[in-house]
């Protein structure tokens, strides 16, 4: 029983090594992402009410070379994301035809941002893992 465990055991070893191999010479195998940490949290635009959005974001980047872009222009990536996300009303993002333009909207601001920064978009997409209106 004790051997066939460690002929397991050194089987899944050298299968993974070999998958790993596989996968790091094909260049780390999927896109890097960049979480944003500190969820965004805006009033939204309603006339005459209070509501709150509240945004987790992740940035798909093009490869891990590119990070550093992020974390040195983080600043002002907040900003214009915060700029897009103030100009919603509750009723404009509860869809989620809504919430795809406002995707669509914050990523052609942040690629515009980097490109004038750095002459490249570095961002392929952002995804939205926490949204929250109140």
């Amino acid at each position: 029983m004790r051997h066939i465990f460690i002929k397991i055991l050194v089987i899944s070893l050298l299968l993974y090594g070999t998958a790993g191999q596989a996968w790091a010479a094909s260049g780390g195998g999927t896109t890097p992402y960049f979480e944003i940490a500190t969820p965004f949290v805006v009033n939204l635009a309603d006339n005459g009410q209070t509501a709150f959005l509240q945004v987790n974001a992740q940035l798909k980047i093009k490869n891990q070379t590119l990070k550093e872009h992020l974390h040195t222009h983080m600043p002002a990536i907040q900003h214009s994301v915060m700029m897009v996300l103030s100009e919603q009303t509750s009723d404009s993002v509860r869809s989620v035809a809504g919430k795809q333009k406002l995707r669509e909207k914050t990523l052609q601001e942040i690629q515009a941002l980097l490109t004038e920064k750095i002459g490249d978009p570095v961002v392929e997409e952002i995804y939205f893992t926490g949204f929250i209106i109140q």
